[in-house]
């Protein structure tokens, strides 16, 4: 005969009778996708703390609650260059000295000005923090290929044309309204220019 639970736990105090069952709603994930993140991935923390571990990012939207915060956020002093960086073409900056005298004056620079910084200016690449950041870009480097951008019949002759009159003269080519009918922007047709002599040259 079967003895009642009560009366096998009154014989033994000491033995424990428990039985856990497993939650039938809470299933964990696989990891599909890429065979790095799976590899370091850790099944008993979040996706936000893996994340983090590995040093990537949950959302490109920056912070938007769910994170705690151990230390106040500490007041940062305006940086002056960041702020002539985002000034517009009718925007400006008058800075002062202590007696409110004006020491100098910054004013916004146009679009193509703008977009000729831009075209020039050569993105330097951030060091990886930890090595699985290494690992994924080395694998990101080894898949991805360079797009070379085609140059159209057409577009050749819209610049030929527009070499041999004005030569490399970039804002003449911009006024031209004949010629430049797309009306591209005179860093667009730097960029075109530079292209096309490239391409003529490796012919």
């Amino acid at each position: 005969m079967a003895r009642p639970r009560k009366q096998r736990k009154i014989r033994n105090p000491s033995l424990k009778v428990s039985r856990k069952n497993a939650n039938k709603h809470f299933k964990r994930v696989p990891i599909k996708g890429n065979s790095i993140i799976a590899a370091n991935w850790d099944k008993k923390a979040t996706l936000r703390q893996n994340y983090h571990r590995m040093g990537l990012m949950t959302s490109l939207n920056g912070v938007s609650g769910g994170v705690e915060k151990l230390y106040p956020d500490k007041a940062q002093e305006i940086d002056i260059e960041v702020i002539k960086k985002s000034l517009g073409p009718e925007e400006g900056i008058i800075e002062r000295d202590e007696k409110g005298n004006v020491i100098n004056v910054t004013i916004g620079r146009s679009r193509e000005e703008e977009e000729e910084e831009v075209f020039d200016t050569e993105i330097d690449p951030i060091p990886a923090k930890t090595d699985i950041i290494k690992a994924l870009e080395a694998q990101a480097a080894s898949v991805f290929s360079k797009h070379e951008s085609y140059q159209s019949i057409g577009e050749k002759q819209f610049i030929e044309e527009l070499i041999q009159k004005y030569g490399d003269d970039y804002d003449a080519m911009f006024r031209d309204i004949k010629l430049n009918i797309y009306q591209h922007t005179a860093a667009q047709l730097r960029k075109k220019c530079q292209r096309y002599l490239k391409n003529k040259q490796t012919i």
